[in-house]
């Protein structure tokens, strides 16, 4: 029994097994920026969509998604446009000393169910497509793809996110 469980890169791979719904990487990017003072807590910004959460001494600034290809490079003017949008919003942000700055792959579909179970490859499953959720919902997958692979049987939970709908 093989699990493909490749992220974003998902889709390469799941075609050969059947799998017709498309795994894209929905890319978010993020940076680090020292503060003036400490922030107690996360901070969302709706308005702009933009999330904030303490770290090291000062924040994790994430936002923004975009449809490319999952190793392409980081784009400067989407750090550029988190900035700008954020920067209005929040006092004592050092913008201009912003380190770490990183772009990640989310797997999505377009449907935002992911796909987990068989493919039509014997032996061959697959657990991807959870979006923003993979850690969050990487335990429970987990869990129910491990019932169906030795019982042989889909759980009723796994219906709706069958790789081959």
């Amino acid at each position: 029994t093989a699990v493909l469980a490749t992220g974003a890169w998902l889709d390469r791979l799941a075609r050969t097994g059947g799998v017709r719904v498309p795994v894209r990487a929905g890319r978010g990017y993020s940076f680090t920026v020292p503060t003036e003072a400490p922030v107690p807590g996360p901070v969302y910004l709706p308005g702009v969509r933009v999330a904030c959460t303490p770290y090291r001494g000062g924040l994790r600034v994430a936002g923004t998604m975009e449809f490319r290809g999952p190793d392409d490079a980081l784009d400067r003017e989407r750090i550029a446009a988190i900035v700008a949008s954020a920067r209005p919003l929040l006092d004592g942000v050092r913008w201009d000393e912003r380190t770490d700055e990183w772009v990640g792959p989310r797997p999505v579909t377009p449907d935002g169910r992911p796909l987990i179970g068989a493919t039509t490859v014997p032996g061959v499953h697959v657990a991807g497509g959870h979006g923003m959720w993979g850690f969050t919902q990487g335990p429970v997958t987990g869990r129910l793809l491990a019932e169906q692979i030795v019982t042989g049987k889909q759980p009723e939970e796994l219906r709706d996110v069958d790789p081959l709908r």
